[in-house]
């Protein structure tokens, strides 16, 4: 007699008719009945199953104990048991003798184990067939910074059946020193909500991260040469900020990302630098770039800050008066950066400083961070020239006493002029620096930051507001993050905290929504459909933080309070300032201490500052049935 299994469905289904005592659960079944699972011995660890499957794991499957088994034993077929234990014997051997006749005679249609992810602490087992292989997804994502790196590393560690992650960027790799040198980069204050995010991969990812940085959590406001005021210090049992540089931030998160996806058969994930993205047709899910056409993908991920080209092809492809953002230019404000070898000799070198300069009309300031190995960065931020003034008046204006004026050509030319055409004086420069900001004398290197802040263009800052960040059902799955989604040019201090949470809540509802189901009929629909309800989930989540974010940043955005609710808010910002809530419960903590040092959503905050706000900020049910509407057309 010849026993010839075809799959493991059939084998299942002989199984069953030989011996009723077991059964034998789909992986991706979530219907099976709860009060049936109470009426059986539930053994989703048993030994011989786990031998059938060809896995490594005694230790844990020798246990009833969930653990993390208890988290792998969910992608796996489920045994359940009666409690006759002879039978239960006797249909344990004939499922593992079914299985090895199954995988030897059909290797094409076998199950098989295989790793998505691996560390030295770590191994995640997803269970798949041959014939599942279209549930895998390959992604897209546009822009290698904080966000980008930290999606890509999510997406590698979750359960969801990833194959490929093309990340792409126009800038070149971080870790090419040579092509980094004259680019404006300045230090990145990762507080409590960038690390958490960065943790949600694991503590090895952040200890990476965070050794490149300097840990910081002392912050003084400079009035003058003499006076000062300490802002914030470091509160014991507080795991302080950590000042990074965001090449070294991305360098970091490159290196772990490259090593953890070559230990992964599973997924590949290949970072494309230098590459540029010239269109993004979300109606066949193609991305062109400046070598070749990729796709098609099944997500796309627009991380490519606030001059997004993902954001422009999701406002092409919505229809008209659905998908809508603002973009706007923070002028006149604009901002320089210098690094330094060495922090200066007169300010705390463990602490940050605002230092204002001695000429309060002048409209510029000096934002010193303490970096890696005991070096600086200092921002310099101003008002940008008017380019329509002449040399000779602003020759008149100096002559006047007017040397503000001079200084702000100096430093923050029009960024739209050419090279040629700015006028530069090192020597000068650097006088009149020492002259506004004394407390800088005798830095280390001062001459090449100098020359930093003459060779690079002026830059300034957007804000930008998206009513929803993501894309219509009518179009590829498409989702905006960190700054291309919302952006508050530095304002608040929590871009790319803000951005990395983006990541780290993405890729959470993926995991809660997109759930492949066995003999599917319309694999391609429903794979589209739940990636729809995933992005669709992460706007419900994630647009009323970004509004939020852009309320604490720019206030009542050029409104004014009534003058008694405007006294009244003066009032409780300078009480906030000076107790901030330390002595006798006066006061709250100021802003900027909330948002850089503690969890509290970006919603809680907003609300609870009402009196500052003209508008009432919506409910989250508001929310919700607001973003749900926006492509009901």
């Amino acid at each position: 007699m010849m026993l010839v299994i075809l799959d493991i469905d059939e084998a299942i289904a002989l199984l069953q008719q030989l011996c009723y005592v077991t059964s034998f659960a789909n992986p991706y079944d979530q219907t099976h009945s709860a009060e049936r699972e109470e009426e059986e011995e539930y053994f989703p660890s048993s030994p011989y199953f786990a031998l059938a499957l060809g896995t490594w794991q005694h230790q844990q499957a020798t246990s009833n104990k969930m653990g993390r088994w208890g988290e792998i034993h969910k992608e796996l077929p489920r045994i359940r048991y009666h409690r006759c234990f002879p039978c239960s014997m006797i249909a344990t051997s004939l499922l593992l003798f079914l299985l090895f006749v199954t995988i030897l005679s059909f290797p094409k249609t076998g199950a098989f184990v295989t790793p998505l992810h691996s560390s030295s602490k770590t191994q995640q087992y997803v269970l798949q067939a041959h014939s599942e292989k279209e549930w895998d997804l390959n992604v897209a994502i546009v822009g290698a910074g904080p966000s980008g790196l930290l999606l890509a590393h999510k997406l590698l560690r979750s359960n969801i059946p990833v194959a490929n992650i093309d990340v792409f960027e126009s800038r070149a790799d971080p870790r090419d020193l040579q092509k980094q040198q004259g680019s404006r980069a300045y230090a990145l204050g990762l507080g409590i909500r960038g690390r958490s995010a960065i943790r949600t991969v694991d503590e090895e990812l952040w200890a990476a991260v965070k050794e490149r940085g300097f840990e910081c959590e002392r912050f003084r406001l400079h009035l003058s040469q003499k006076l000062n005021v300490k802002l914030r210090d470091r509160e014991e049992g507080v795991e302080p900020s950590v000042l990074i540089y965001q090449t070294d931030l991305c360098s970091g998160l490159l290196d772990e990302l490259e090593t953890r996806s070559s230990d992964s058969s599973q997924c590949t994930v290949k970072v494309h630098y230098e590459t540029f993205i010239k269109q993004v047709d979300l109606a066949n899910a193609i991305m062109e770039t400046n070598e070749q056409k990729k796709g098609p993908y099944d997500l796309i991920v627009g991380c490519d800050g606030a001059n997004s080209i993902v954001r422009g092809a999701l406002d092409k492809y919505s229809p008209p008066n659905t998908f809508q953002f603002t973009q706007r230019r923070l002028l006149p404000g604009c901002f320089k950066v210098a690094r330094c070898e060495k922090m200066p000799p007169l300010l705390d070198q463990n602490s940050v400083a605002l230092v204002l300069p001695e000429s309060k009309a002048l409209g510029v300031t000096a934002f010193v961070e303490p970096t890696v190995n005991g070096g600086c960065c200092i921002l310099f931020a101003g008002k940008l020239s008017d380019a329509s003034k002449s040399e000779a008046e602003e020759e008149e204006e100096e002559e006047e006493g007017q040397t503000g004026v001079n200084f702000n050509s100096l430093l923050f030319p029009d960024p739209n002029l050419s090279d040629g055409d700015i006028r530069s004086d090192g020597g000068l420069t650097k006088e009149m620096i020492f002259e506004q900001f004394p407390l800088l004398e005798g830095t280390p290197g001062m001459d090449d930051a100098v020359y930093q802040l003459l060779n690079q263009r002026t830059s300034v800052a957007d804000s930008v507001k998206c009513n929803i960040y993501n894309a219509p059902s009518t179009i590829t799955p498409t989702a905006l993050c960190g700054d291309a989604a919302h952006a508050t040019g530095g304002v608040s201090g929590q871009g790319c905290n803000s951005a990395l949470i983006d990541a780290a809540v993405l890729v959470d509802c993926l995991n809660e929504n997109y759930h492949p189901t066995k003999n599917d009929d319309n694999i391609v629909a429903t794979k589209k459909t739940m990636l729809h309800q995933s992005l669709q989930s992460y706007s419900n989540k994630q647009v009323p933080q970004g509004l939020a974010l852009y309320d604490l940043s720019f206030g009542n955005d050029g409104k004014t309070l009534p003058m008694f609710r405007n006294i009244k808010a003066m009032l409780s910002n300078v009480v906030d300032t000076i107790f901030g809530g330390r002595w006798f419960g006066i006061g709250k903590k100021p802003l900027q201490t909330l948002l850089a040092s503690s969890l509290d959503s970006f919603t809680y905050i907003r609300r609870d500052r009402q009196k500052y706000f003209l508008d009432e900020f919506p409910s989250d049910e508001e929310f919700v049935k607001q973003l749900e509407s926006v492509y009901d057309v």
